[in-house]
């Protein structure tokens, strides 16, 4: 759909368009719900680990002489088909594991929604810069246009005698020189709008036509940062582990049961059922079990300080991407402000110079300091995007 639409000169892409084609398609994205579909499934490994498991079995026993056990074995063949189940009925430590299993795949799933973040803030920009070098490749094709045209003006006035013949040269030289800016801008625009189509995981061919956008206010972004959650849920799996490790050594008790029919000796022997109760109780472990919680006792302080880190970070990065936002856009009305100051310039220039008041030199000044404005307010467009993701990146926005 969307290489449809790259393709065709008379569908224009919108910003939120492309926003929402990163958001499900980039390829950091998909690689995050796949890291967030495996930390499930360990999830669910992890806590069937503490469920009854019940299991069909089929045994059969022949031999003769005496038995593993030093008895003489009462029969050639026993064959036996039944179900048996086990539970651990008290297990702190596999309880645990689940549960830190269960955090980190929690961890994952906030990790998705700042990858999502992330996507979007790529293609605001990565639209911001596309946009912006289009605006710039319009404005040096202006400038071409105009560039011509006063070649051909000076032209006449340098044959009706009444402008020198270096003033054509010198027109000549200027109209060259805005040519190898437009075709500059060109290739630019086409490697900006071949970067979003990358992005997007379309067909790349350098060829998109875009919306021009109105940069509102960021948008306002979640209550809390998925990096945030993503720390926080780093340092529950943290204390998980950590209460694992305690609960290593602690008794465990496991209960099992079985229901069975025998055959014994070709003769039928009739149903049989077992249960039993066992408690396991640690009592040495050669160090290892208090070197275990030594160790996650650091990572739960690490995951402390990285959970305080990643507040501070985040907090700089809105303070700071909101003071650019805000000196972009001041940077915009001031460029705006000299833009049209250019023109009323290049205007009054020109007139005098038509009358033979100005010289060429004079002249072709106020041309550059015109189409230099021109582009420089066209540049700015894509600093104010990069600044308004930049902060809905801050904020957390998905």
């Amino acid at each position: 759909m969307i290489a449809l639409i790259f393709a065709l000169s008379a569908w224009a892409l919108g910003l939120d368009e492309v926003r929402e084609i990163a958001v499900r398609e980039a390829v950091e994205v998909e690689m995050s719900e796949a890291r967030v579909d495996a930390a499930r499934a360990d999830a669910w490994v992890a806590t069937g680990q503490a469920l009854p498991s019940v299991a069909g079995f089929v045994d059969l026993s022949a031999g003769a002489g005496m038995t593993s056990f030093g008895f003489e074995r009462p029969t050639r063949t026993v064959l036996g088909i039944g179900v048996s189940a086990r539970w651990q009925v008290v297990d702190p430590a596999t309880w645990a594991a689940a549960a830190a299993a269960r955090g980190s795949a929690r961890g994952q799933e906030a990790m998705l929604r700042w990858t999502r973040s992330e996507a979007r803030r790529q293609a605001t920009s990565a639209y911001a810069q596309a946009l912006a070098a289009e605006e710039v490749r319009r404005a040096w094709a202006g400038a071409a246009l105009d560039a011509e045209e006063a070649r051909s003006a000076v032209e006449a006035l340098v044959g009706a005698g009444l402008r020198p013949s270096a003033d054509l040269s010198m027109a000549r030289a200027d109209a060259a020189r805005i040519r190898a800016r437009l075709a500059w801008a060109e290739a630019e625009q086409a490697a900006r709008c071949a970067a979003l189509q990358g992005l997007l995981r379309q067909e790349v061919d350098g060829r998109c036509e875009l919306v021009p956008v109105d940069w509102g206010p960021p948008a306002p972004g979640p209550g809390r940062h998925p990096a945030l959650d993503a720390a926080q849920e780093a340092l529950a799996v943290a204390r998980a582990q950590r209460t694992a490790s305690t609960w290593a050594l602690a008794p465990t008790a496991e209960a099992w049961a079985s229901r069975a029919r025998y055959e014994v000796g070709g003769a039928d022997g009739g149903p049989a059922w077992n249960a039993g109760v066992g408690v396991d109780v640690p009592l040495a472990a050669g160090g290892a079990g208090h070197s275990a919680r030594s160790a996650e006792r650091a990572r739960v302080r690490e995951a402390e300080v990285e959970l305080e880190a990643q507040e501070r970070t985040l907090a700089v990065a809105r303070f700071a991407a909101e003071a650019r936002l805000g000196a972009a856009r001041t940077s915009v009305e001031a460029l705006r402000e000299s833009q049209q100051a250019a023109e009323v310039a290049l205007r009054d220039v020109d007139e005098r110079y038509q009358a033979g008041l100005e010289g060429v030199i004079t002249w072709l000044a106020a041309r550059r300091a015109r189409d230099e404005a021109s582009v420089g307010l066209a540049e700015a467009g894509a600093v104010v995007g990069e600044a308004l993701a930049e902060v809905e990146s801050a904020r957390g926005v998905w």
